[in-house]
């Protein structure tokens, strides 16, 4: 963007954000009801930035037509707390992604391929599925999901196997 952003045209989006803005000020008893209904109606009939900014100057937000921070640089005579007001999320970084624990990953690696395997990797599944709830469980990592399904899987694949033995040698006895 360039460093002009006064000029820059306006969408209906960044109308409709300036009317919320105004709309929030009449709530909080900031405007009276011609005040709002009248800068409401310069609002609808805005152009610029410039025009929208110039709306909602005096109430504690407006509109964000500038990158996070670009405030200070735009309006060095600005004091500090006002630019904060102007762009409220100058200063916001997203939360970081919490990793997946590894014997979460495991488990689920492991009952399916005990699905193939007619059970033989379910044991060290159910093992890695308990074992990674309880790093979880500590750890708050991710993967919680993915021990629980290994665990399910691997439980499953393990009665089945045992189901197949059974019936199996009941089948076999009876001859």
């Amino acid at each position: 963007m360039s460093g002009d952003w006064h000029s820059m045209r306006a969408s209906h989006a960044d109308r409709e954000r300036t009317a919320d803005v105004l709309k929030a000020a009449y709530a909080e008893g900031r405007l009276d009801d011609a005040e709002h209904r009248r800068r409401l109606d310069l609002v609808m009939r805005a152009r610029s930035y410039g025009e929208l900014q110039r709306l909602v100057a005096d109430l504690p937000a407006g509109p964000l037509p500038f990158p996070a921070g670009n405030a200070r640089a735009s309006y060095p005579d600005v004091p500090r707390y006002a630019t904060q007001a102007m762009n409220p999320w100058a200063h916001y970084t997203p939360p970081t992604a919490r990793p997946t624990d590894d014997l979460a990953k495991a488990s689920v690696i492991l009952a399916v391929i005990s699905t193939f395997t007619c059970g033989l990797t379910a044991v060290p599944a159910i093992v890695t599925g308990h074992m990674a709830l309880s790093r979880i469980r500590d750890s708050g990592d991710d993967g919680r999901g993915m021990a629980i399904v290994g665990l399910c899987v691997g439980y499953s694949a393990v009665i089945g196997t045992l189901l197949v033995i059974l019936f199996g040698v009941g089948i076999f006895s009876s001859f």
